[in-house]
């Protein structure tokens, strides 16, 4: 009988430990993921000031005229470094983020769009042909994530030195994904976007031509 009994009780101390040890990892878990999600917050919330100021610096121009003596001067505020270049549009799927230059450290699909080195802007050349890749997925650098929503004619908007270059989507297909991808121009300027296809080894592909281009 006591035998039984000092059995049921280590047993029952087992038990009591494994609870224990379960409630003590389910709160570790939660913690993480309320941080993570924090992390991704913040993260969400200074890629868009820097959007906002992208906006700002290109439209920022204070003049001053000092009329003392007759002399008429023009002063311009003191210009502010920032790491964006240009900032990408997809109305369709409520994407706005800002693009750094190709040979910018921060060029990575780890921190941002990726634009590959064939890309050349529109003050390059005549004909221009720009090139982004991102994560599609559910990380905090999946700005690609639902790219797939896309269709022909869709728009795709590029903000770049006081000019909004406006594409319209042209081409949509699917490539094996080899760690390379050939690059094909054409004589019209466009805009090609490249993510992967979740669950396959494929990636897909977005063509979008200029149609067209605005002052803002």
């Amino acid at each position: 009988m006591e035998c039984q009994k000092s059995k049921n009780q280590r047993k029952n101390k087992r038990y009591s430990l494994l609870i224990i040890l379960g409630i003590f990892f389910f709160f570790i878990g939660s913690l993480v993921l309320v941080y993570n999600h924090y992390e991704q917050e913040k993260q969400l919330n200074l890629d868009n000031q820097l959007v906002e100021e992208f906006f700002e610096i290109e439209q920022e121009e204070v003049v001053e005229e000092n009329t003392e003596e007759g002399v008429q001067e023009t002063e311009k505020k003191e210009e502010i470094v920032i790491d964006y270049i240009a900032v990408l549009e997809i109305p369709k799927i409520s994407l706005k983020r800002g693009l750094v230059d190709k040979t910018s450290p921060y060029n990575n699909v780890d921190r941002n769009i990726y634009m590959l080195k064939e890309t050349t802007l529109p003050d390059d050349e005549d004909i221009s042909h720009i090139y982004l890749a991102s994560h599609s997925g559910n990380s905090s650098v999946s700005f690609f994530r639902n790219l797939k929503k896309l269709n022909i004619n869709d728009k795709v908007n590029l903000y770049y030195k006081n000019t909004k270059y406006i594409y319209e989507v042209s081409k949509k297909y699917e490539i094996e994904k080899t760690g390379t991808m050939a690059i094909s121009k054409t004589d019209i300027s466009d805009i090609t976007l490249i993510t992967c296809v979740s669950g396959t080894n494929k990636q897909i592909v977005f063509v979008a031509k200029l149609i067209d281009q605005q002052n803002y």
